[in-house]
């Protein structure tokens, strides 16, 4: 065998022993990819949702002679502290543009709202007004400013209340019932939270005047009765996000 071919084979030999050593070398892994961040919150779309609450407000009486317009030796010594609890539903639609949202939202309460007061210089028992409140509803506007999950916003718009006012003589029991519906005006603010894509927590805070009414109680002939009721409302409220 000639040199030439000797040398020949040991090259084959040596570029077979490199290539089988290399295909024994563990194939090294591709770098591990973070996964994408999930896309950020949107507050865009509609809801509707219930809600819990307690109210606690003021119905003032002013009482005046209906033939002269002046003041009542009989006025009521104070304002009846109206209160109680509130059980509801509400329903919205949000708009998110950036970090600001803007809303439409509606609602409907039943209340359990009563108070009562004396009338001045009336003897024992006294004669005295109760006011009651069974249910509530608003149509409002809101803005606000989300934090991802978290919004922060407030609200305002027509309020309305059924609003009953109860006038009694205390000595004799004889009484008289006034109801009206009231249009009035409400203005708060509150946070709502997303603990998922759909379900969003809220808390809330309201403030409502409905202004003044007056009426002639039966009882009471020869006299008006001029009432201001406002209102402060607290909500906890569970929504679900279409």
């Amino acid at each position: 065998m000639s040199i030439r071919r000797i040398l020949l084979a040991l090259g084959a030999l040596s570029v077979g022993s490199v290539g089988a050593m290399a295909a024994d070398l563990p194939v090294k892994a591709p770098p591990m990819m973070a996964p994408p961040p999930p896309p950020p919150f949107s507050w865009t779309g509609c809801y509707i949702g219930g809600d819990v609450g307690y109210a606690w407000g003021r119905d003032r009486d002013d009482e005046t002679f209906i033939a002269t317009g002046n003041p009542s030796p009989f006025s009521p010594v104070d304002t009846a502290n109206v209160n109680g609890a509130k059980l509801g539903g509400y329903v919205g639609c949000n708009w998110q543009v950036q970090s600001f949202v803007f809303g439409a939202e509606g609602d409907a309460e039943w209340a359990n709202l009563k108070g009562s007061a004396n009338f001045a210089n009336t003897g024992f028992p006294p004669d005295f007004y109760e006011t009651t409140v069974r249910w509530e509803a608003s149509a409002r506007g809101r803005i606000g400013y989300a934090f991802d999950r978290v919004l922060l916003y407030a609200t305002g718009g027509a309020a309305f209340a059924h609003i009953n006012e109860h006038d009694q003589i205390g000595a004799t029991g004889a009484a008289t019932d006034h109801a009206t519906t009231r249009t009035g005006w409400t203005v708060g603010g509150g946070i709502d939270y997303a603990f998922t894509n759909n379900l969003i927590g809220r808390v809330e805070y309201r403030y409502a005047d409905f202004g003044h009414f007056s009426y002639d109680p039966i009882v009471f002939p020869a006299f008006r009765e001029d009432h201001r009721f406002t209102e402060n409302a607290v909500r906890v409220g569970l929504a679900w996000k279409f």
